[in-house]
Parts: structure tokens; C-alpha cells; sequence
């Protein structure tokens, strides 16, 4: 016998237990199941399972069967210990009741009882005549998604919530219709399926276990059998002693299919004793299993005495394991809902109300294109600096991503930006900053595929064309027009290269566009701005886009080179020198190793330098075309460094990132009409509908958030055993 102390402990822990199971059927009740999984036991098994009996045993309570409402939807079943015994019945709707009276019908549905063994029978059909529900299949499938709410209370009732969930059956029937097959099943999967639900499946040993579907269905959704509890029934029609006996034994302890919550063993009333007392009924059940084979049974594991500790153990650590989460998904519903409501705006019937409305979305937008512009991520549209799911692709981060398109560009002018490809050692390619194994920079790199050709190729092409094309230059001086020639035809590529690069950047500012104006404006909304404004703007800055790029583009075209300063000279110079050096070096070598034989650290006199410098001389019109040559590499590569400038400063800067936040400005707005203004802002009664309703599911969600929050949740008393019992 417990002592003063240890009653007034248990009386505060069978308090906290009971209060936190009451929260969970709160939330349930003012419909934040329908927005959130609740965690919750669901009570599942074909229509010959004896669901019935177990909910009867474990509540004491007589239910209804066959062909009436208890089959033909989920119903709540909440027990509760008090001192006084009462039932209370009440329905909540289901999400396909969308009449909103019809709904509030519904719900005013109250009836409550002190029962004898026909009141909870009466007080379900008053519920089945409410909802309107047919026994008769010929004129309804006799199935809803509404739920029937049963609350049963009393000194001898555990603390527990279950749900159960109408009986499987594969054959129809005159109280059944074949539709109603496929309705139970749907209804009883998408229980299963949720992750919260623990699953209590009801399997008769009287039938061939395989054919009962149950199980089969759980693993479906539960393939680790982790939150699986089997529940076997009829326990005594098994032949004492047979194989059949031997196997649901096996399956009771555990052996033979593995369940993480394991298996438990009832016996049913039976037809002739179906009159007798509960506390008879349970002394039979406590007989029959302390004999034969199931007396070497855990006692954890069989009987309804047990099972009522079992499941109000299991219901009791599953709600306070999963409380953390419940919480935080809440929270995560009620931010959607109040940036969704943010998106459609105050209610706005007037003109000036339209006004202030679209006024308010352009401050935003044009605050976040100029955080995107400066590379400020840290608001809510850019998901926060340390966002993980984010990466360097992320079209919300407009600078980076222009400041990644504009490397790739500039390494593929340098890579692929000629139309020949001369060796190394003539014009040096920088090492590049791209990740060559890059999706995006590689179809950079698909522009243009230059060509390769030889310095003795291009010298000897050169000889022709000087040639054919001798002007009043001086022996031996390079023809600037041929320098031109062969700088415009060097660089063919940079126009298809540019371009893609103009359409790469535009592309990213669309995509930006659309996802603030996504993250700003409800769908209707945004769909009427893009369409209305915004992308005739976004079309008007791609063509000054690429109007600047024939601006750009033109000097490489016509007119003459016109090099500045005095990096052209020092690149004349250097390259002047390079090929004399060359020219000395080879006939040097040459001349050691006709004399030596062979070729390795040699030196040479004075002497040796005159007479390799005069044989290095060449003809006036072979210098004079690799002079034209190392003017045009010079000249190039200056001219390459503008033009990467050029197109990322003037071009993507200036006629598309600068004039971006101007596309839809305040002044835009103030210069509509009304007319323009309703078009753009007016409310469409989906929008109206849309409203209201996240505001009637923010409401349920506020309210529920509220309910957790003045639960104060102590680990140590949700860590303890329940306080019917261990198992």
C-alpha cells in the first residue's frame, strides 16, 4: 500500500500525464490536426477482427457494431480517469465539409450521459443522423471523413486516446457498398501514413493470419515495423496444441515477424458470454492465459489489464517525444501563414487602398535589389548568411552571381576569345579562375572552338597578304592595315561570346525578378505585375543590352586599332625583342653544334654575337610581317582587357543592374490611373477566399501554440512510468 507522500506524488504525476493528453485532444479539436501531424494511436483491423471488444475492454464501455456509425468513420475515443463515469459524444467536421454553416452545424452537436449499456448506443446514432450518414449503400458509400468524438470518463478508465479507424472488409454487402472498400482503405492508409501515428493492428487468430491485409499495409508505410503494435485477438479459438497455436505464439513473443512496440494477446468475449460483467470478463481473460502454452508468455504481453498500462506507456513517451517537434512545426505553419497573408495584403476595396498596397510592394522590391546589388544577404528573402540549404548558384544572390558569370566570360575570352590558336609561347593564356568542370562556364566555352595554326602558318599566310596589299609604308615597316585586318579577324569570337554572356546575366536578374516578386506579392498579384509591368521593363533592358554591345563591338569591326599609352609600346618592345633573341639563340646553337658535335652549356665570344647578329637579319618584307604579328598581339591583348571591362562595366552595369530597381518605382505607381491601378491590385474573390482562410487556419495555430505554451514541460515527470503501471 502506498504511503501519504508517495499517493500525493502519484495524484501530481497522474495530473501532468492527464493534462498533457488533454492538450494533444484540445489541439486536435479546434482542427490543428488538419494543419499539423498530432501524435496519436490509431486503431486499425478488418471488420472481423474484434476491434470492438478490445475498445470496449480497454474502456469499459459498450460499443455499437455492425452496420452502424462506429464502422463508418474514424472515431476519437478519449479516456480519462475521474471520479464520476460519463460519455460525451460530439463530432468535429471533416476537411470536404467546405459550408461553413454546415460546419458550425456540425460542431454545436453535443450530447452527454451518465450511461447505462444503451446510452452511448443512442447517442451515436443522434450523431449518425446529424451528419447524415446512410446505413443503406444503395443511396451513400456510409463512409465520411468526419470524426466522431467519443470521450469517456470514470474511476476505473485509463488515461489514453485512441482513434479508431472503420474495419477493413474486401466483399460487399446489403449494409456495406463495394465503393466503401476502397474508401475504408484510403481512409485507414492515410492514417498509416502519417509519421506520428502509432499503429495498433487488430489481427484475429481465428482467421488465417495471411489474409488479413493489416500488417501488410503497416509495413507499407512503416517498412522497420518501428512504430507497430499487434494486437491478437480470439485467442481461445486456437486448437490447444496445434502448429497454428505454435505460430501465434511465436509471433507474441517477438520471434517470428519483429515489431519495435512488439505483439500483445486478448481474449474476446464470446457470444455466450457477451452479458457478463467487465470485472468477469477480464478474471476469465487472467484464467485462460495463466494455462497451456500461454502461461510461458510474458505477463507485459497479455491481457487487457496490461494492455491498458502498454498503451497508455506508449501514448504518454510517443507525445512527449515528439512535443519538441509538434512545437516547432506549429511555429514553422504560423510563419508560412502570416508571410502568405503578408503576400495578399490588408483587405483593399478602394483605389487608394490598391494604391498603398502596390506602393508598399515596390519599397520592398526596391530595397531588395539594392541589398542584392551591395551583396547584403542577411534579410528574410535571401534566407540569412548561414542559410545551409543555400548555395553559390542561389539566384537570390544576384552579386554573386554576376560576379561568377563575369569570370566566366573573362576566362573565355582568354581561353577561346581568338579565332587561331597560336602556340604558348607567343601569346600566353592566363592561368583561369573558373572551374573548367563547370556547367554554366562550359557553355561559355560551346561559343567558339578557335582554330590551331603554326607562327611559320600564320607568317607564311602574312607574306601573301603584305604582298598582295603593299601601300606607301616604308621597306620594311608593318602594314597598319593588315595589323588592323589581322586584329579583327583574331577577334571573331568575342560577339558570340559576349552575347551569350549578356543573355547568362539577363537570365539571372529575370530569375531574381521573379522570386522577389514571388517572395513580395501573392500568385494573382505577381502574375498581374510580371505580365502588366515588369516584364515588358526586363524585355526593354535586354535590348539596351545588346544595343551596347554592338556599341562595344564596333571598334573591333571597323576602324583602325588606336592603341593608348605606353603598354602597347612595352608589349612592341618586349615582343620585338623576343624575336630577335629567338632568331640568335637558334643560329648560336646552331653553329656550336656543327663544331662541337653536340649541344649543352655553351659559350660564345663577342665575335659569335656579331656574326649571329648579322646572319639574323632578314628580308625588309620578313620583318615587316612579323612585325605585323607582334603588333597585332600586342595590340590584342590590350584591347581584350578593355572589352572584358567594357561589357561588364558599361554594358551589364549600366544598362541592366543600375536602372533594375527603377523598373518598378514609386513614381511608376504614382503615374497610373485608377484604372491601371484596379487592374493590378484589384482583389478577385479567390483572393478574398484565400485570405479568410489562412486567417481561420493562423487563428487555429495561434490558438494551439498558446494551448502547448501553458503546458510547463517537466522531462523528469514525461521520462517517468505512466501511472497505471509498468509493463
Amino acid at each position: 500500500m502506498l504511503s501519504k507522500s508517495e499517493n500525493k506524488a502519484m495524484h501530481q504525476l497522474q495530473s501532468q500525464q492527464s493534462e498533457l493528453l488533454d492538450k494533444i485532444d484540445e489541439l486536435r479539436g479546434i482542427g490543428v490536426g488538419g494543419l499539423v501531424e498530432l501524435p496519436q494511436l490509431i486503431v486499425c483491423g478488418s471488420q472481423s477482427s474484434g476491434k470492438s471488444s478490445v475498445l470496449e475492454a480497454i474502456s469499459r464501455v459498450r460499443f455499437p457494431t455492425k452496420g452502424t456509425i462506429c464502422t463508418r468513420f474514424a472515431t476519437e475515443v478519449i479516456l480519462r480517469r475521474k471520479p464520476q463515469t460519463r460519455v460525451k459524444v460530439s463530432i468535429e467536421p471533416g476537411d470536404s465539409r467546405t459550408d461553413e454553416q454546415e460546419r458550425e452545424r456540425l460542431r454545436n452537436f453535443y450530447s452527454e450521459a451518465f450511461p447505462s449499456d444503451n446510452d452511448l448506443v443512442e447517442l451515436i446514432d443522434q450523431a449518425k443522423a446529424c451528419m447524415g450518414i446512410s446505413d443503406n449503400p444503395n443511396q451513400h458509400a456510409g463512409f465520411s471523413d468526419d470524426v466522431l468524438k467519443i470521450e469517456i470518463s470514470g474511476p476505473d478508465k485509463p488515461e489514453l486516446t485512441l482513434v479508431d479507424l472503420p474495419g477493413l472488409y474486401t466483399s460487399p454487402s446489403k449494409e456495406q457498398s463495394e465503393e466503401g472498400i476502397g474508401i475504408v482503405r484510403q481512409l485507414t492508409e492515410r492514417y498509416m501514413a502519417k509519421d506520428r501515428s502509432i499503429i495498433l493492428a487488430v489481427i484475429s487468430a481465428k482467421v488465417d493470419y495471411h489474409i488479413q491485409d493489416v500488417l501488410r499495409m503497416a509495413k507499407h508505410h512503416d517498412p522497420e515495423y518501428e512504430r507497430v503494435l499487434a494486437i491478437v485477438t480470439h485467442t481461445d479459438k486456437l486448437d490447444e496444441g496445434t502448429d497454428e497455436e505454435g505460430r501465434y505464439l511465436e509471433y507474441i513473443r517477438n520471434e517470428s515477424i519483429k515489431l519495435k512496440l512488439g505483439w500483445h494477446a486478448l481474449r474476446n468475449r464470446s457470444h455466450k458470454t457477451r452479458e457478463v460483467s467487465d470485472d468477469q470478463r477480464d478474471e476469465e481473460e487472467r484464467n485462460y492465459f495463466s494455462k497451456g502454452r500461454w502461461a510461458s508468455l510474458p505477463r507485459a504481453h497479455v491481457g487487457i489489464d496490461r494492455l491498458r498500462h502498454r498503451l497508455s506507456n506508449i501514448l504518454l513517451k510517443h507525445i512527449a517525444g515528439n512535443l519538441p517537434l509538434l512545437i516547432k512545426d506549429i511555429e514553422l505553419k504560423i510563419d508560412d501563414r502570416r508571410q502568405s497573408m503578408a503576400k495578399l495584403g490588408t483587405a483593399r476595396p478602394t483605389t487608394r487602398d490598391q494604391r498603398g498596397f502596390l506602393l508598399n510592394i515596390s519599397s520592398h522590391f526596391q530595397r531588395i535589389v539594392t541589398e542584392a546589388l551591395n551583396g547584403m544577404y542577411s534579410k528574410d528573402f535571401f534566407g540569412g548568411l548561414n542559410d545551409d540549404h543555400l548555395d553559390t548558384g542561389d539566384a537570390r544572390r544576384l552579386r554573386a552571381i554576376i560576379r561568377e558569370l563575369n569570370e566566366f566570360f573573362a576566362d573565355a575570352m582568354f581561353i577561346h576569345g581568338f579565332r587561331r590558336r597560336l602556340p604558348e609561347h607567343i601569346y600566353a593564356v592566363p592561368r583561369p579562375l573558373s572551374d573548367l568542370s563547370n556547367r554554366r562556364f562550359q557553355s561559355y566555352m560551346r561559343q567558339w572552338v578557335p582554330e590551331d595554326i603554326s607562327v611559320n602558318e600564320l607568317l607564311s599566310e602574312m607574306m601573301r597578304q603584305a604582298a598582295k596589299n603593299r601601300g606607301i609604308e616604308f621597306p620594311g615597316c608593318a602594314n597598319q592595315l593588315l595589323v588592323g585586318e589581322l586584329f579583327r579577324d583574331q577577334a571573331k569570337p568575342w560577339g558570340e561570346i559576349a552575347k551569350h554572356h549578356l543573355n547568362q546575366a539577363w537570365q539571372s536578374v529575370n530569375e531574381f525578378v521573379q522570386l522577389a516578386f514571388g517572395y513580395l506579392a501573392d500568385d494573382s498579384t505577381k502574375k498581374a505585375l510580371l505580365g502588366g509591368i515588369i516584364n515588358p521593363e526586363l524585355e526593354t533592358l535586354r535590348d539596351s543590352l545588346h544595343d551596347k554591345l554592338d556599341e562595344l563591338l564596333s571598334y573591333t569591326t571597323t576602324g583602325h586599332p588606336l592603341p593608348m599609352g605606353r603598354g602597347f609600346l612595352q608589349r612592341i618592345q618586349r615582343g620585338r625583342a623576343q624575336n630577335q633573341l629567338e632568331a640568335l639563340t637558334d643560329i648560336l646553337r646552331n653553329s656550336s653544334s656543327e663544331k662541337s658535335g653536340q649541344l649543352g652549356q655553351e659559350t660564345f665570344t663577342l665575335q659569335d654575337l656579331k656574326e649571329a647578329a648579322i646572319q639574323s637579319q632578314t628580308s625588309d618584307g620578313q620583318f615587316a610581317v612579323i612585325d605585323i604579328v607582334t603588333q597585332m598581339l600586342a595590340y590584342y591583348e590590350n584591347a581584350i582587357m578593355v572589352f572584358i571591362d567594357n561589357v561588364a562595366i558599361l554594358a551589364i552595369e549600366n544598362c541592366l543592374l543600375r536602372p533594375l530597381e527603377q523598373i518598378f518605382s514609386n513614381q511608376v505607381i504614382n503615374s497610373m490611373d485608377d484604372e491601371e491601378i484596379e487592374k493590378l491590385a484589384g482583389e478577385s474573390q479567390e483572393v478574398k477566399e484565400e485570405r479568410e482562410r489562412l486567417s481561420r487556419e493562423l487563428k487555429k495555430l495561434e490558438t494551439g501554440m498558446r494551448t502547448l505554451s501553458t503546458f510547463s514541460t517537466d522531462r523528469s515527470s514525461l521520462n517517468r512510468p505512466c501511472v497505471f503501471g509498468r509493463e
